[in-house]
């Protein structure tokens, strides 16, 4: 297991190992040890409207968290209770889980991009007691609204001045809020005279956030986790951040609330450590440039895709390139060339930061692996994260040795709990080895190399099996990325239209989608018998316009696939 030995605690020691803590007295514990330096009302995040940045003070937060625990008390939440939270990346994010997190209540984030009758289903699958929605994106679920006591947030709840004025604009003119005896305003939640509940006592590994991703089977799974997890990623990440300036830093978040990634290693991580996060609501790669510009923001955490889009604006290069030390991309492939790229340009513009690619799933609250300035190597996804141990199996779960490719399985302090029972089924997710530890099997294929760093292959459902060679798409479409006329690249499993005879299939966008489609495939092919071995060269190729995503964003690989010959 990586230990946390292994990192160096940073000279300002403001975070703990987590023990027996909530979130909730994590951050209050965090908050009384980093006030003690730089005052007690530091900025707890950011607030972007238009081109205006609303800054919300800790003192603000706080007040907020006890004040809306007061008013859920109220309502009856007790401990054990669910809560449903399908809001986008905000300050009410925060004020809302930590807020369940004091009581007890477990704190369901949704995907806030799901239709009603979805919505409808994970709420009475998760017995969900109450419902929170940003006003902007709720008029399509009164349906839903109207079953359920619902906390209705809006942006300008945490806006001053100009920025206020652009939210309220904004609010009328897309804000829909049925009329409803069960709707609530975020506002009127706050503005009472409940008494304050005293702090539930409620040990860090309970159950206290409920996930929903794809589970290492594939099927969607409700994946319970512990406060004790996000603490820890929270730790973890502050052990791999050693140029934190307390009194100046902001860092970019533009990942949702509803991924373990986005809530964990992005939002609890940086209020915790005083990292002034700027909650990115709706990305948007020119405003971000901006932003990063304007607050000389020293921290980005993101996705593949996020950092591919702001380095495609006109305004990507300029003078706050130079005060980034840290960028991280994780939740889905990003290519070594674009990794390369990036950091020549952060290089030129004087930055210390280098683009991190890192490994994770939900089951173990996001990150396993990182590319850190102690553990840094560009070609990798990373050293595995302080606390967590991390093998490469075979089909018999017997560990393989470094340069072996295999089953990727994880273990560690940030491990799920289980899955959320369903009728009929009663898998945990958890396996547990001859000697009695637990693993997550993750159904994700690499390697380890000399060095100990994770070389990520492909997931293992999507193994191409051809003439008895085990093909990994990752591998192809890592290749096939180096091109400059390549958008988006998938490989996935094909067959030949006349013989029925399984073949690699590439799909792909491309960058100008005016090219000549017929001479792009003629260069494709070429270019993939020169670099790819002839039992994983691509037979088969497809142009889209755009490559079809999952409701996580990802590329949904499944719906490129050929159908099976009958």
């Amino acid at each position: 297991m990586a230990s946390y030995s292994e990192y160096k605690v940073p000279d300002k020691h403001y975070l703990h190992i987590p023990k027996e803590e909530s979130c909730y007295e994590y951050l209050k514990m965090c908050y009384g040890r980093i006030s003690k330096d730089i005052g007690d009302d530091y900025t707890a995040f950011v607030t972007p409207i238009a081109d205006q940045l609303a800054e919300t003070g800790m003192k603000k937060l706080l007040s907020d968290i006890e004040k809306l625990s007061a008013y859920l008390a109220h309502q009856g939440l007790k401990k054990g209770d669910v809560a449903a939270v399908f809001i986008p990346t905000c300050g009410h994010a925060l004020t809302i889980f930590y807020a369940l997190n004091k009581l007890g209540v477990i704190a369901n984030f949704v995907h806030p991009l799901l239709p009603p009758d979805a919505l409808q289903g994970i709420m009475e699958h998760t017995k969900s007691k109450i419902l929170f929605v940003l006003d902007v994106m709720c008029a399509p679920f009164a349906s839903v609204m109207e079953k359920y006591p619902t906390v209705v947030c809006s942006l300008s709840d945490y806006c001053s001045g100009t920025a206020l004025q652009y939210a309220l604009y904004n609010e009328k003119q897309n804000a829909h809020v049925p009329d409803l005896p069960t709707v609530t305003r975020f506002k009127d939640a706050l503005s009472n005279d409940y008494p304050i509940p005293e702090t539930d006592s409620n040990p860090g590994k309970n159950d206290a956030v409920y996930m929903h991703g794809g589970g290492t089977t594939g099927k969607s799974k409700t994946i319970i986790l512990s406060s004790y997890a996000f603490n820890n990623v929270a730790y973890k990440y502050y052990l791999i951040d050693q140029t934190h300036n307390y009194k100046e830093d902001y860092a970019i978040c533009t990942l949702p609330c509803f991924h373990a990634y986005g809530l964990g290693g992005a939002m609890l991580y940086t209020v915790c450590n005083a990292y002034r996060p700027v909650l990115i609501t709706k990305f948007d790669p020119l405003q971000t440039n901006e932003i990063i510009r304007k607050l000389k923001v020293t921290e980005i955490l993101g996705v593949p895709k996020m950092y591919q889009n702001l380095a495609a604006q006109p305004n990507f290069e300029n003078e706050g390139l130079k005060n980034l030390v840290y960028t991280f991309a994780g939740g889905d492939l990003v290519s070594l060339e674009f990794v390369e790229k990036f950091n020549s340009i952060l290089k030129s513009h004087g930055a210390a930061a280098r683009l991190g690619r890192g490994y994770g799933l939900t089951e173990m609250c996001a990150s396993c692996t990182s590319n850190s300035a102690q553990f840094y190597k560009e070609s990798t996804c990373g050293y595995p994260l302080a606390g967590i141990d991390l093998e490469i199996w075979d089909d018999d779960c017997n560990k393989l040795p470094q340069g072996t490719v295999g089953e990727i399985v994880v273990s560690g302090n940030t491990m799920m709990n289980r899955y959320l029972p369903e009728e009929g089924v009663t898998e945990t997710g958890i396996y547990t080895d001859e000697n009695g530890k637990n693993w997550i099997r993750t159904g994700d294929m690499g390697y380890l190399d000399e060095d100990g760093h994770m070389i990520f292959s492909g997931r293992k459902k999507r193994i191409i099996i051809i003439a008895g060679y085990n093909i990994y798409p990752a591998t192809i479409e890592e290749i096939v990325s180096r091109l400059d006329y390549i958008k988006e690249v998938c490989a996935v499993q094909g067959y030949d239209d006349k013989t029925g005879k399984p073949l690699v299939k590439l799909c792909v966008s491309l960058t100008d989608p005016n090219a000549d489609k017929e001479k792009v495939i003629e260069d494709l092919e070429a270019f993939c018998k020169r670099k790819i071995e002839g039992y994983a060269c691509p037979r088969k190729f497809q142009i889209l316009d755009l490559l079809p995503r999952t409701k996580m964003e990802k590329i949904d690989f499944l719906k490129l696939c050929d159908k099976v010959p009958v």
